[in-house]
Order: structure tokens, then sequence, then C-alpha cells
């Protein structure tokens, strides 16, 4: 069977079509996630959470390298905390 060439040039464009958004989403989620921080709400850490890693600290004021966070609870549950006492942000 034999493709007309105007039919497999339309097909390769909707494959690279279809291919193309994943990748430029990713750089979006990224700066989603880092926008989300309310950077005007400093709040202590929370009551019966723990570190699970560390990050970038999301807010000015916060001395680096912040620890994350997880609290119990329901969401949001997750804070990120600057070093020396500069306070804490849900994400």
């Amino acid at each position: 069977m034999q493709f007309p060439s105007l039919q497999l040039l339309a097909l390769f464009a909707v494959g690279g079509a279809l291919a193309m958004p994943a990748a430029a989403a990713e750089p979006e989620v990224a700066r989603i996630l880092d926008v989300r921080a309310n950077c005007r709400q400093i709040l202590p850490a929370c009551y019966g959470g723990h570190v699970i890693g560390q990050t970038n600290c999301r807010c000015p004021g916060q001395v680096e390298r912040c620890d994350v966070w997880t609290c119990p609870g329901g969401s949001p549950n997750t804070m990120v905390c600057g070093q020396s006492g500069t306070g804490c942000v849900w994400i």
C-alpha cells in the first residue's frame, strides 16, 4: 500500500504536534509550583511534622537551604521552611 506524499506529511505533522505539548509544559509546571507559595503569610513550622528533604527557598527573607516539611492532617500538608527561624510557607 502506498501513501500519497500529502497524507504522509500530514501524519508526521500530527505526530509531532502530539509529542510537543508534554515537553513544552514541563517548565510551566515548575513555575506554577514555585508561584503557589504565599510569601505574604510566613508561618512557624507545623506541630507534629517532620523534615523530608531540602529545596530552594520560595520567599525573600527565608535563609537558604530550606527544609521541606510534611505535616499531619489534610491538604495543604507540605511546607518549605527557611533556616535560622526565618519561617515557613505552605506549598
